[in-house]
């Protein structure tokens, strides 16, 4: 059974079916491991806020950067790449021009950048 199959074969699997085979703890690990480490900077950051004149613009935008890190790390925690993997290949299925346009200007952005070193 193939993933990508261009004549659309009704065997088709799903990327959920197909990923949800292979446990994703290594990715799990990741994730947790990306969303502490932004908690801590969050925390860090919070902690220089409040040392700060509770006036002063720093500490105010120490704060609300404090927030968004938080925010952040919670949205990470969360994220679910099999969602992320259905909707992108169902965005391809039912734009294949626009995509193939989208990772071209991509493609030489990288090769451009990758040139540069």
């Amino acid at each position: 059974m193939a993933i990508n199959d261009w004549e659309g074969d009704k065997t088709e699997e799903s990327a959920p079916d197909f990923q949800g085979r292979g446990k994703s703890s290594g990715f799990d690990e990741v994730k947790s491991i990306v969303a502490d480490r932004i908690h801590r900077v969050a925390e860090a950051l919070g902690e220089k806020a409040a040392e700060q004149d509770a006036q002063s613009g720093a500490a105010q935008y120490g704060k609300q950067a404090s927030e968004w890190l938080d925010q952040s790390a919670e949205y990470v925690r969360q994220f679910d790449y099999r969602q992320a993997d259905a909707r992108v290949r169902d965005y391809v299925k039912q734009n294949p021009e626009r995509s193939l346009l989208i990772a071209g200007a991509v493609g030489l952005l990288i090769g451009a950048i990758w040139r540069r070193r």
